[in-house]
């Protein structure tokens, strides 16, 4: 302690024997050092672990009659048929829902399947017909009558009709690999959709589109 009060009471001469330091090691004033130096870590707090996105959105899933509407959506690898009694007034919303299949029995006016992944739907009756949009890996099976099936933006569907349901027109935009089931026998014949289009202009300046079929 007595070296140390020593030291003290020489005042400003205590500087004396401090070494100079050379401009080229003044960090103020040359950036390149600014940059290589190691700022300590500042202590804090644990940050907890942030929950999947997958967990965190995820919504509950809704089988309910809204009015004349049916919303099913959200069920997720369910193991036991999703079953619905439906009427003729009634129309059904199935959205959102994935590696399930849903039965909508009765005669209903109109189905529409958005934005679902690996489902089944099996269809009774329609007054209109069923709307597929933006879905993948779906199928439909027509048990008796469906005026038409419209598919939108969608990708690896197979449609299985039924004797009573060959009439069902089908409209396709912007969807891939589409396959139609009719019966054959005891069996099922399964009718590729085509994909690819031939346009050209005819004589009287209009646009003549073409089904391009492949053989094999």
């Amino acid at each position: 302690m007595n070296a140390v009060f020593s030291e003290l009471n020489k005042g400003s001469a205590i500087t004396s024997g401090l070494k100079k330091v050379d401009k080229s090691q003044m960090t103020h004033k040359n950036p390149e050092l600014r940059a290589s130096a190691i700022v300590p870590s500042k202590k804090g707090k644990p940050v907890p672990p942030k929950k999947p996105s997958e967990l965190t959105n995820k919504k509950p899933p809704v089988r309910e009659l809204q009015d004349t509407k049916w919303m099913i959506s959200n069920f997720e690898n369910v193991q036991d048929m999703i079953t619905i009694e439906g009427e003729m007034h009634q129309s059904v919303f199935i959205s959102g829902c994935s590696s399930c299949v849903i039965q909508i029995k009765g005669k209903v006016t109109t189905i529409s399947i958005n934005d679902c992944k690996k489902i089944g739907v099996v269809v009774d009756s329609t007054i209109s017909g069923v709307d597929v949009i933006r879905s993948k890996s779906f199928e439909i099976q027509v048990v008796e009558v469906v005026p038409n099936i419209s598919i939108d933006q969608s990708d690896s569907g197979s449609i299985y009709l039924s004797s009573k349901s060959l009439a069902t027109e089908i409209y396709t935009s912007c969807t891939t690999s589409l396959n139609v089931n009719i019966p054959d026998g005891d069996d099922m014949k399964e009718l590729p959709a085509p994909e690819q289009f031939k346009l050209t202009i005819s004589d009287k300046g209009k646009l003549v589109s073409s089904v391009v079929e492949h053989a094999g």
